[in-house]
């Protein structure tokens, strides 16, 4: 055999390689992209897969605040997956803790306006049963508060209601004074986005 029949051949068979791992990886695609990008059916593997990135830990806590406070679960959820990803132990650099991300002091005055005295020492959020309770109360004042709207509800606990209550009274950023049609903080923004998004997911998974 010549070299150069030797060298078509291989070329040849090169190519023949490469244009299946290229339909291969076409076909891969197609795939993702229907399974994970069309449609809102959630059930059978699809939600299977999808529940792994959306777990609900720690629901015997939740199932009983969202009784109790009227919040609902899949919010509750939503803000332990954006604040901690279900970590009770995580801390912030600005200092708010556990799996809802309370800041010391928030904690200490939710305490005094639900049970009329500070119970709680700080170190007690790092406990899923004391930090989902005040979390969700926190929530629940919030959602009376600005309503059922949820990303106002989410800027308000990411940024404070002091500056929420700023932003609606200004028509750059709320047409009503209810709802915020604009967060200009970046972080507030993704943070709110974030939270909508993923408690639209919980609602599809598990809610509807």
């Amino acid at each position: 055999m010549s070299r150069r029949y030797r060298d078509r051949r291989e070329t040849k068979g090169h190519g023949a390689l490469g244009f299946f791992i290229t339909l291969i990886l076409i076909l891969a695609a197609f795939a993702v992209y229907f399974f994970f990008f069309t449609g809102d059916n959630m059930s059978g593997i699809k939600g299977k897969v999808y529940g792994i990135f959306y777990p609900q830990k720690y629901s015997q806590q939740v199932v009983k605040e969202s009784k109790e406070f009227g919040v609902d679960e899949a919010l509750i959820y939503s803000v332990i997956r954006t604040e901690s990803g279900f970590r009770p132990e995580v801390e912030s650099h600005a200092g708010a803790v556990g799996l809802m991300q309370l800041m010391p002091e928030t904690f200490n005055w939710l305490q005094e306006k639900l049970d009329g005295e500070i119970k709680h020492d700080v170190s007690a959020l790092k406990d899923p049963d004391v930090n989902i309770r005040y979390g969700t109360y926190f929530l629940s004042i919030l959602i009376e508060r600005y309503g059922g709207d949820i990303r106002t509800v989410a800027a308000a606990y990411n940024a404070g209601t002091t500056t929420a209550d700023n932003w609606l009274s200004d028509s750059k950023y709320s047409t009503d004074g209810v709802t915020l049609k604009v967060i200009p903080y970046e972080e507030t923004s993704h943070y709110a986005d974030k939270v909508a998004e993923t408690y639209n997911m919980y609602k599809k998974l598990y809610y509807s």
